[in-house]
């Protein structure tokens, strides 16, 4: 693959940052809509750089950058991929996942007033919004770290695709919904159950 190819579409990718305001969600928004063919009706962001990667990227490398998305990407395919930043970042993701699934069983099995002093995440307690935003900005934090070096390469444009995923997820939490879900997840049967 020549590299040019992918330094143009890098380029021409609107900025991504870890910012939850209308302002950036109207900028990568509107950037990428302009990439969508509008005959094929309305598509999310991340089937608009799935096609426009797919101009860009051989099949095979395609086909993988298809299978990209937060929740595939811990799986063991990925753990032990030839690329070396779809395997570290899919390395620290089930690192991370299995960091919660722990701390998920010590606070159902003892409380969250009596965790260990040093728990599987140093997660600050929150709401389960303010909590899954910090695993969120840690998800964030790594891909910058892998990203250094990545401009314009396969890498880089897995990156992004990761940020763009996540920017996505953290921007669809909608508070009053997300209580409604919680209230309804903790209602009591009427025998107690």
């Amino acid at each position: 693959m020549i590299s040019g190819n992918l330094e143009y579409l890098m380029s021409s990718l609107p900025y991504l940052s870890f910012q939850d305001t209308e302002e950036a969600r109207s900028m990568v928004h509107s950037i990428l809509k302009k990439y969508a063919d509008s005959s094929k009706g309305e598509k999310d962001t991340v089937a608009i750089l799935d096609e426009e990667a797919q101009k860009f990227l051989n099949p095979k490398d395609y086909y993988l950058f298809q299978q990209i998305g937060l929740d595939t990407i811990h799986s063991e395919n990925f753990r032990t991929h030839r690329n070396k930043v779809l395997a570290k970042f899919s390395t620290y993701m089930h690192y991370l996942k299995k960091g919660v699934q722990q701390l998920r069983i010590l606070r159902k099995n003892s409380g969250e007033a009596s965790i260990p002093k040093k728990p599987p995440l140093p997660l600050e307690p929150g709401t389960p919004l303010e909590e899954e935003t910090q695993l969120i900005k840690w998800q964030w934090d790594k891909l910058e770290e892998l990203s250094l070096g990545h401009y314009s390469d396969f890498g880089a444009l897995a990156i992004y695709k990761l940020k763009l995923l996540l920017l996505e997820r953290w921007w669809s939490f909608d508070q009053e919904q997300g209580f409604a879900i919680f209230l309804n997840a903790t209602k009591m049967t009427p025998h107690g159950r």
